[in-house]
């Protein structure tokens, strides 16, 4: 019997719509942009990412879905039974990795964190081989993307994604890369003016601006007075 949540069945691509209006509402509440270097091949291919933020899922989704390109994103057994509802919109268990198989061979994307877990914002993780055998079973290459939130010249903090080049499934190769894209974004952190834009980065989204950036304007300050006095404030 089909599942309530598949994404193929009626009431799965309802709930999609909204999780994935409620995915890009997070988004835009919570950081103040998100720039991107790079682009994705056409699928089928795995998507690997450090995983060093609560955001690095929305950004897979956000990224599938600038592309048009139709994909999910494999995660613990455990995080899948605590959110069944996404797999309308493609998350899929590491118990069901054969499934992830069978969608690279029928020419979509997999995303995958190949750290395995959520870990601080530093250096990268040991990897898991499992992302290697994906690419392997399926002879899909790893596209490899470096995620970092940071912190600088705004209220709220920004998205950056680095996309790097298609890879072959090698795990020593796949590490050396994140490591070399993470390390790219953390000396434009550290290079770059807490106001300006990395160099050769692009915005694909605009989210929450600052409190002097929505005071710098005729109405501005008005507008935000109203706001407390109504009680819409964050």
């Amino acid at each position: 019997m089909r599942k309530i949540f598949d994404r193929s069945s009626p009431f799965g691509k309802i709930i999609g719509r909204y999780i994935e209006r409620m995915l890009f509402r997070s988004l835009k509440r919570n950081l103040r942009s998100v720039y991107l270097k790079g682009e994705l091949i056409a699928p089928p291919f795995v998507l690997a990412m450090n995983h060093h933020s609560f955001f690095d899922g929305h950004f897979v989704w956000l990224l599938f879905k600038r592309f048009g390109v139709c994909g999910s994103l494999l995660v613990s057994s455990e995080n899948f039974r605590a959110f069944p509802m996404l797999e309308a919109i493609g998350l899929l268990p590491a118990s069901r990795i054969r499934e992830a198989v069978r969608r690279l061979k029928n020419g979509e994307a997999v995303a995958i964190f190949p750290e395995g877990e959520l870990r601080p914002a530093g250096s990268l993780g040991q990897l898991k081989r499992g992302v290697v055998w994906l690419a392997e079973k399926a002879g899909v290459p790893i596209v490899p993307v470096a995620s970092r939130v940071f912190q600088r010249g705004y209220e709220n903090p920004e998205g950056f994604l680095l996309i790097g080049s298609p890879l072959s499934p090698d795990l020593n190769a796949l590490k050396e890369t994140l490591e070399s894209l993470i390390s790219e974004l953390d000396k434009l952190y550290i290079t770059t003016k807490p106001r300006k834009p990395f160099q050769g980065f692009s915005l694909i989204l605009l989210g929450r601006l600052s409190l002097d950036e929505r005071l710098n304007s005729r109405w501005g300050l008005l507008r935000e007075i109203l706001r407390e006095i109504l009680g819409l404030g964050d």
